[in-house]
């Protein structure tokens, strides 16, 4: 669930972007039938890297936390407006 966030988040302007190394916590535990929320947040953003967190929550317990850098490539998988 972490991972597909991060994937969404990392991949979200349009060039092909590879997890480059993560680290994952975990804090808690989830039940069968719990409701669970996978939130990225972009930290910091450079040319050719990206740093994120992605939080895992039930409700407003913090269950599981994982950072990770992404490396992004020249390769767009959608056109570009280059008149922008």
């Amino acid at each position: 669930m972490a991972d597909h966030a991060f994937s969404v988040a990392c991949n979200a302007y349009g060039n092909t972007s590879l997890r480059h190394l993560h680290h994952y916590s975990v804090y808690g535990i989830s039940k069968a039938g719990d409701r669970i929320v996978a939130r990225a947040t972009e930290v910091k953003r450079n040319v050719r890297t990206g740093f994120y967190r992605i939080d895992k929550c039930h409700e407003e317990n913090l269950i599981a936390t994982m950072e990770a850098v992404s490396y992004r490539k020249d390769h767009y998988f959608v056109e570009r407006d280059e008149q922008k």
